[in-house]
């Protein structure tokens, strides 16, 4: 659910930040265009400046005029009667003689078209002319200040609209989210209960839907096979108290066959002790685990097996190259989880036993196979699936060993072979650099 709320937040904040770049390429272009034309031609006053600062016994001198010719100027000096004085590059249809109207005229707008920006210098006027079409003139000195107003309020209402947008893709986007997750807020409020109603697994958040639905569905399997493992137990635990109740209400007590008694309390002390194992791997804490050696384990179990089953076969087959290597284990648990499987085959099975154990490409693999008749394909399945029913009926010890491995961070492998059954332990070893 955090992912998928985190991939909407990112839809959102990647729209914003769109609508945000977008605006500032704008501005950018807006700027960029502006200087350019901006500095395409000199300022008037700068050029004034220019000529001003370099006159000599007249304006448009030799160094003057070859500014004006870099700078694409033509211009004229007129005196206080209106008659030219002094002209570079002056269009043939610009006069000679100018009137005080024609003065008022081309100071304010245009001189033959071109734009002219006029300068007093002494008691005469010095005149640049820019070519046609390059720059603008405003007819007048002053600016409407309502238009002034008008455009901030334009720009303000600019603003506004974009962050009301904003805000709406927010609101909508969330209101989205909140519609998708209801149901899954409905779905995990029940779940666990009799009216849980199954989520449609499809959407965006699909993965979610189905997680949910197999959460609920593995809790009524469990909830179903927690009552069967029950009542498995309590046949398991029935049968040999039923044993032991029947030898003791004999009439003769010099008649109990005590070895038989021992034998049925071993049982139940055996299921017992699978049991509280069961419950209490899942609280076992892994960083308690040390550097250990699988290798002294392995050989320790099948010594303690074979003293006391002198009469079976047990074949041992050390094919690991690297004797020193190490497991993150405990060794306890370690030996219990082989101690299981090597058990099941000494008690159901006859024939040879062999133990294989090889090393290779970082990985540690344990083979327990015998000559047995295998387990059922069904038993298979529950001991993968985790599934608990009835499973004490054949034996807890394999569930448990399963358990250990897994606890190892461990995979556990059950085949059947032609004949027997191999149980495949494979562990990662731990990098000796």
């Amino acid at each position: 659910m955090f992912n998928y709320i985190l991939k909407r937040f990112k839809k959102i904040v990647i729209r914003i930040l769109l609508l945000i770049f977008f605006l500032i390429v704008l501005l950018m272009v807006f700027l960029y265009l502006n200087f350019r034309l901006n500095h395409q031609y000199p300022n008037p006053n700068e050029v004034f400046t220019y000529v001003e600062n370099n006159k000599s016994t007249s304006y448009l001198n030799e160094k003057n005029k070859a500014f004006l010719q870099e700078k694409d100027i033509w211009a004229i000096r007129l005196d206080k009667e209106g008659k030219l004085t002094e002209s570079f590059h002056k269009p043939p249809e610009v006069k000679n003689t100018f009137d005080l109207t024609d003065v008022a005229r081309f100071t304010r707008f245009y001189l033959a078209d071109y734009p002219v920006f006029t300068y007093v210098v002494g008691d005469g006027l010095l005149v640049f002319a820019y070519p046609k079409g390059s720059l603008d003139k405003l007819p007048s000195n002053y600016y409407n200040l309502k238009n002034l107003i008008f455009n901030l309020e334009l720009v303000l209402l600019c603003l506004v609209l974009f962050l009301f947008f904003v805000y709406l893709i927010y609101r909508i986007d969330i209101n989205t989210i909140f519609k998708n997750i209801l149901p899954f807020q409905r779905a995990i409020d029940n779940l666990y209960e009799e009216d849980y109603e199954k989520l449609d697994e499809f959407g965006e958040l699909k993965d979610l839907a189905v997680s949910i639905n197999r959460a609920n569905e593995k809790y009524y399997q469990l909830k179903a096979a927690q009552g069967k493992w029950i009542r498995g137990v309590s046949h398991d635990v029935r049968t040999p108290l039923a044993n032991i109740s029947w030898e003791l209400s004999k009439e003769g007590q010099d008649t109990l066959d005590i070895d038989k008694i021992q034998d049925q309390v071993l049982k139940i002390s055996r299921i017992l002790e699978g049991l509280n194992l069961t419950l209490s791997l899942s609280n076992i804490d892994k960083d308690s685990f040390g550097s250990e050696s699988p290798i002294k384990v392995i050989r320790k179990l099948i010594v303690d097996k074979l003293n006391d089953n002198s009469d079976r076969e047990i074949v041992f087959e050390n094919l690991v190259q690297n004797q020193n290597l190490q497991l993150k284990m405990n060794p306890d648990l370690f030996y219990r989880m082989l101690e299981n499987i090597l058990e099941n085959a000494l008690i159901y099975t006859k024939g040879q036993i062999r133990v294989s154990v090889s090393d290779a490409k970082g990985q540690l693999r344990i083979s327990l196979s015998d000559e047995g008749e295998g387990l059922s394909e069904s038993l298979i399945k529950k001991v993968n699936q985790e599934d608990l029913t009835n499973i004490t009926r054949h034996g807890l010890g394999i569930f448990i060993s399963k358990q250990i491995a897994e606890l190892h961070d461990g995979r556990f492998i059950l085949n059947n072979k032609s004949p027997g059954l191999e149980v495949l332990f494979i562990f990662d070893l731990l990098d000796e650099r």
